[in-house]
């Protein structure tokens, strides 16, 4: 009998003290009062990227050398059909106002956007003149774009759309950057009214959006959730103290998971989001072990709460250990929310393990009994596991066989998938802002900034010939390697200006953007930078191999690094996908290990692996069917958590089959009696956990819904793995049971 690391003893004590359990609940629902309203939700979505490498370091390096973050507020307008006159009329205007708006240091737009002082008549004039005439607006606009020297109009050559980019001062707090982004919608709303579509996007607006989605997605989740949870209990015992035994510990492991973010101060992300929901259906999964073994007692036998508690609790204490091991082992990640994931779910399995138990114990005493199960004729379910029983002990050896075929077949689909991290995935399905993002760079290559860095300290300075070469060259390489995307240095400005053969001087510079061609040159003169706006670099298979393009070529141009957010979007998931998948090897390890210690079988843990890894093997392969074969952090780490969830039913089931073995039984009798009994609980907590987890279905964040199909998926394997292959091993004795 395993005795659960002595994890059960608050419940035998609650047992024995009612009275001063009921207190310490009603403390702990004062203080999760308390804790609650101070819930906050991630309003920076960078944070998933970041970690302690190179790349972050440099990201970092880079805002500090800029004066502060800055981000890009992007407004994408759309006309069917094309613009008017009065609608470019009323961009013109727009552009004005946006010039006003405080904490807006510089703006791109097609008003803002002049010919080259090399276009002949039309050298050094604005592009959209005060005299908007669309039939001689569309002749400039065909001779700018022959004229043009790697920067686009910002208006799509079918005419029915236009960009505008606002760069926000650096280091704007985050309050400011919701009043800018609050002021700049604002003043977008005349256009929807004339019939024109128009999107407030870029990564402010982003993050902006999807804070408040995580607000409106966790209420919906745990409501329905719960919801849900007590319709199935109340289906499945027909009685409404067995449903409230059940419930409301579930209900009170939820709210200790929720007090955990506020206690710890950590914001709710998409990552997270989905936590609670987790602890809510884990504790209806205790609470039905609990129940049913305090329901099924022999006839004539008193409700004895303390030997259910004796039996069945080391159990469940042993699962939310092996649970919290999974959450732990996504901590060797050294990304901070990812960390923040790990810690905060470790903690809530724990706190909602106890709030669990002792809430059972009290309400127990509270109820006073439990009706006991009525006979009635062998359900379906009964049928089914009797047929796993003879499936068992006649099949033994051809399953084994089968399920060595599965977990090499597993094993292709998973090593076959590919690492990927889609950065704007991130957003609420019902945001627009996603068909915006892709539509603006198809139209216009992206507005993310990309830049290359070149030394131009010594001799190798701007004004040198050595120095502008290097600069023309690499300004040169990159519009080679992506010529649908703008490209911005000094060399293209003096090309601009008519000056290709030397650096711009001051005077000649004025009039240009100063925000923008202070970060061209830093105000040492010891580096120069080539801006190029990318999309996202994992948009698709064609962007990012565009963006490899594009670094490898400024490498190779003499770039003495490549700095950036989509460097980080494109490097730093990599990264991230490869330290969660070590996380998965050490759960499953460090929890093996653990069972086997708990039941001090060493062989045990090998055991153990074999129905527990198949199911992660083949929800990995599943991959190619469901997600495209794509490896994302979210993937992982559903497998890494499904792992220390599902492995909880092998515990019970070992843990039966130990207690039916120092009864007398045979190992066929005992197989037999754990594969009816406990089958019989395993396979309706399963079909709970996977029915709670439905409700993801609904999430508007497509990571979550990701979330809940590979643990319904890998739960739904795990049940059948831990009904047949487990005990087709114990039988072939791997194990001493």
């Amino acid at each position: 009998m395993t005795h659960g690391f002595g994890l059960e003893r608050p419940a035998l004590w609650a047992v024995g003290k009612p009275g001063v359990a009921t207190l310490i609940l009603a403390l702990f629902l004062g203080i999760a009062a308390w804790l609650l309203p101070q819930l906050r939700f991630d309003d920076d979505i960078n944070r998933v990227l970041l970690s302690n490498s190179v790349h972050s370091k440099n990201y970092k390096q880079q805002i500090e050398a800029f004066g502060g973050k800055s981000s890009d507020v992007v407004i994408y307008f759309e006309r069917p059909g094309g613009f008017t006159k009065t609608d470019l009329e009323n961009m013109r205007s727009f552009s004005l106002d946006l010039e006003f708006i405080d904490n807006i240091a510089n703006t791109l737009s097609p008003f803002s956007v002049r010919f080259p002082k090399t276009a002949g008549s039309n050298a050094g004039e604005p592009v959209m003149p005060d005299l908007l005439e669309p039939a001689a607006i569309e002749e400039r606009l065909q001779s700018f774009d022959s004229h043009a020297q790697g920067f686009g109009s910002l208006i799509s050559r079918n005419r029915e759309s236009a960009l505008f980019i606002a760069a926000t001062k650096p280091g704007l707090p985050h309050a400011a950057v919701t009043q800018l982004l609050e002021e700049v919608t604002g003043a977008t709303a005349s256009f929807v009214r004339t019939g024109m579509s128009v999107t407030v996007t870029g990564e402010a607006a982003v993050s902006e959006t999807i804070a408040a989605g995580l607000k409106k997605d966790l209420m919906k989740l745990n409501v329905l959730g719960a919801l849900l949870v007590v319709l199935i209990s109340a289906l499945i015992f027909r009685d409404w103290r067995a449903t409230l035994l059940v419930i409301v510990p579930a209900l009170m492991a939820t709210i200790a998971s929720l007090s955990v973010f506020a206690l710890l101060d950590y914001p709710i992300t998409v990552i997270s989001n989905i936590l609670p929901l987790l602890v809510l259906i884990l504790g209806v999964a205790d609470g039905m072990h609990l129940v049913i073994h305090l329901r099924d007692r022999p006839p004539g036998q008193s409700s004895n709460l303390e030997n259910t508690v004796h039996e069945i609790a080391p159990a469940c204490a042993l699962s939310a250990v092996t649970t919290a091991i999974a959450f732990l082992a996504v901590s060797i990640s050294d990304n901070a929310q990812i960390r923040e994931f790990a810690i905060a779910g470790a903690l809530s399995v724990m706190l909602g393990y106890f709030a669990v138990i002792v809430t059972f114990v009290v309400l127990s005493k509270v109820l006073k009994t439990v009706p006991r199960k009525s006979v009635q004729a062998r359900s379906v379910l009964d049928k089914v596991l009797a047929f796993a029983c003879k499936l068992v002990l006649s099949k033994t050896r051809q399953i084994i066989l089968i399920s060595l075929g599965l977990m090499v077949l597993g094993g292709w689909g998973y090593s076959t998938t590919q690492s990927w991290f889609p950065y704007e995935g991130n957003l609420p399905s019902t945001s627009p802002l996603q068909s915006a993002n892709k539509r603006i760079s198809a139209e216009f290559g992206g507005t993310y900034r990309l830049w290359s860095e070149l030394d131009t300290s010594g001799s190798n300075g701007l004004e040198t010939d050595a120095g502008w070469r290097r600069l023309q060259l690499l300004t040169a390489e990159l519009q080679a390697a992506a010529p649908e995307y703008t490209t911005i240095s000094m060399a293209t400005v003096a090309k601009w200006l008519g000056t290709p053969e030397r650096l711009p001087t001051g005077e000649e510079l004025l009039g240009a953007p100063e925000g923008l061609l202070s970060q061209l040159v830093s105000p040492s003169g010891t580096i120069a930078r080539v801006l190029t706006f990318v999309p996202e670099p994992m948009q698709n298979n064609q962007t990012l191999s565009t963006y490899d393009k594009l670094e490898l070529t400024a490498g190779a141009a003499g770039a003495s690094r490549v700095v950036g957010l989509p460097q980080i979007m494109r490097h730093e998931a990599i990264g991230i996908v490869r330290q969660l998948g070590q996380g998965l090897l050490l759960a499953c390890g460090l929890s093996a290990l653990l069972i086997a210690m708990a039941f001090r079988n060493g062989r045990l843990a090998v055991l153990l692996l074999v129905p527990n890894v198949l199911p992660l093997l083949l929800t990995a392969t599943a991959l190619h069917v469901m997600g495209g074969g794509l490896m994302t952090p979210t993937a992982v780490l559903a497998l890494t958590v499904a792992f220390g969830i599902a492995i909880n039913d092998s515990v019970h089931c070992v843990n039966r089959l130990r207690f039916e073995r120092e009864k007398g039984s045979s190992l066929n009798d005992a197989l037999e009696s754990t594969i009816s009994q406990t089958g019989r609980v395993m396979t309706l907590t399963t079909l709970l956990l996977s029915a709670g987890l439905l409700v993801t279905q609904f999430s508007v964040f497509q990571p979550v819904q990701l979330f809940g199909q590979m643990l319904m998926i890998t739960f739904i394997v795990a049940l059948l793995a831990d009904l047949i292959i487990l005990p087709a091993l114990i039988k072939l004795k791997w194990s001493a049971l």
